[in-house]
């Protein structure tokens, strides 16, 4: 996502350029994150509830090619054995905790949702690991479905940088048509460098990706989830869907081929850190949701700008209770980003805390965006940034091509060290209300003369926008700066009933209280009993 305020970007990249412009640490919202809930073709002990197949075993350390693999006793050696055998629905590949193999685990043969094919392991000790070597992918699913993977440490380390594409666990789809039900679940994936390469026609590097290829058959996915699982040190995405089946009107003029939507996308409850460029992006969604997720460090090898969590050319999608912190400042990273050829976005229920900036609004030529929501987020000392000459926002619009149906209420924006909080430049106005803006002691902007404002309170702030309702006073919060549960109200707050009824507001503040669909709500994101003293 280039930020550039006014140049145009070449058509040729039109992915890459829209890069360029926690759960939160309350007790509720961070139960919910342990207990991500489990798929339901998962029995207790994390293998397929449906299993009917033949159960695999490979041991690399003490196993024999040359026996059946039905029995621990019996274990294959090698991970080429596993890819010869053509697997069937329900069938399992079960590798012995403990060891490593080292290559590459492409298994043939498809399972499906009912009686997928598994991935995991057996006996006790650490989890097993599949170390890559610095191939394309450590795990590569090739033109199969129904698959699920579980409990396994993947990295993929060649002998000396080499600015690759490659993957921890890569599912490639070429001219396949829908492939159907893929389930990552407490996997470890680390250590995976490759390159900032994300535009789909071009190979791709990340931790988890999912990609839809080809240009003769429409390809696409139909459930895809990752949860509880980790992913640290990985270059270009750490979870990610992408496809070359992206054009449609009028939103993706510039894509390729024809559109075919991503569907029943869900990644949650996963930690990523020292992620190289993206942290969770899912392209083409449709309904994709993103929450409960903590993505600590990224864009931190990233050659153009970047994101948190963000969808490209998707629908619907829905992010929520995640928590981004310490993206990169240089190229400018955002925790949060409407990008390019979205519609009917919603960010809600997220905590943003130093990185460069919180939110950025960006589209680019050959696309557009139509409809967000962002509401009850908290961004805490989220720094802005500096893009040449330009201040970078702590709220960031400027990309060249519109969008528009913009709504951006109760949310919390605190900063005791950015000099601009909001900026706008050019072509997406934004409806501001019921937001607190707080800047620095030496006072901090609040400054976009395409959007409008309406019952926002400002504190050090300078020169206030035009909004007929604004507040100027200290919000009195309990402990700004201090997490989460530092932005409730103390008594007497001057937030305190003095914003305006939204319809449609989502029934919820950030904390779980009820938000009053008829009578004034609170500025910002609490709307709870006043914190005495």
């Amino acid at each position: 996502m280039r930020f550039i305020p006014t140049r145009r970007r070449p058509r040729s990249r039109p992915l890459r350029a829209a890069r360029s412009v926690a759960v939160a640490a309350c007790a509720g919202v961070a139960a919910a994150l342990a207990v991500a809930a489990v798929p339901a073709s998962a029995d207790a002990s994390g293998h397929g509830r449906h299993r009917t197949g033949t159960v695999y075993h490979l041991d690399c350390r003490s196993g024999n090619d040359a026996s059946p693999g039905t029995s621990p006793g019996t274990a294959w050696r090698t991970l080429d054995r596993v890819n010869r055998q053509a697997l069937r629905p329900g069938d399992s590949v079960l590798l012995r905790r403990g060891t490593r193999c080292d290559g590459v685990l492409q298994p043939q043969g498809s399972g499906t949702a009912a009686a997928p094919i598994t991935l995991a392991a057996y006996g006790r000790g650490a989890r097993p690991a599949i170390a890559g070597g610095g191939a394309r992918a450590a795990v590569f699913l090739h033109n199969v479905q129904g698959y699920e993977i579980r409990h396994l440490d993947i990295s993929n380390t060649p002998a000396a940088p080499d600015g690759k594409a490659r993957g921890g666990i890569y599912v490639l789809l070429e001219d396949y048509g829908t492939g159907r039900h893929y389930v990552v679940q407490d996997v470890k994936v680390h250590d995976v460098p490759g390159c900032d390469c994300l535009q789909p026609e071009l190979d791709n590097a990340g931790g988890v990706l999912f990609k839809a290829a080809g240009s003769e058959k429409p390809t696409g996915f139909d459930g895809i989830d990752v949860s509880r699982t980790t992913v640290a040190t990985v270059d270009n995405i750490g979870i990610g869907t992408l496809s070359q089946w992206s054009r449609r009107e009028p939103l993706y003029p510039a894509g390729t081929n024809s559109f075919v939507p991503i569907t029943r996308v869900h990644v949650h409850g996963n930690r990523l850190s020292d992620i190289g460029g993206d942290g969770i992006l899912v392209q083409n969604g449709l309904n994709p949701l993103t929450e409960r997720n903590v993505v600590d460090g990224f864009g931190v090898r990233g050659t153009q700008a970047h994101a948190g969590i963000l969808s490209f050319n998707s629908t619907g999608a829905t992010f929520q209770f995640n928590e981004v912190k310490n993206g990169a400042l240089n190229p400018p990273a955002f925790a949060y980003n409407f990008d390019a050829a979205n519609s009917g976005s919603t960010y809600q229920y997220n905590y943003s805390h130093d990185n460069g900036a919180f939110m950025a609004f960006c589209a680019v030529p050959g696309s557009t965006s139509d409809g967000a929501v962002i509401r009850y987020n908290i961004s805490q000392n989220d720094k802005g940034m500096k893009f040449g000459t330009f201040d970078v926002p702590v709220v960031a619009t400027g990309c060249a091509a519109p969008q528009k149906n913009i709504r951006f209420y109760d949310n919390v924006v605190y900063s005791e060290v950015a000099p601009a909080l909001v900026g706008g430049l050019m072509n997406t106005p934004i409806s501001y209300s019921n937001n607190t803006f707080v800047g620095r002691a030496e006072g901090s902007t609040v400054a976009d003369p395409n959007s409008t404002f309406d019952h926002n309170l400002y504190s050090n702030v300078g020169a206030l926008p035009p909004d007929g309702h604004a507040v100027n006073a200290d919000p009195r919060f309990t402990r700004p700066g201090g997490g989460v549960l530092g932005y409730r109200l103390k008594c007497g707050s001057p937030a305190i009933g003095a914003g305006a009824v939204i319809p449609n507001n989502g029934g919820r503040d950030f904390f779980g209280f009820r938000v009053p669909a008829d009578t004034p709500p609170n500025i910002g994101a609490y709307q709870g009993p006043c914190a005495k003293g």
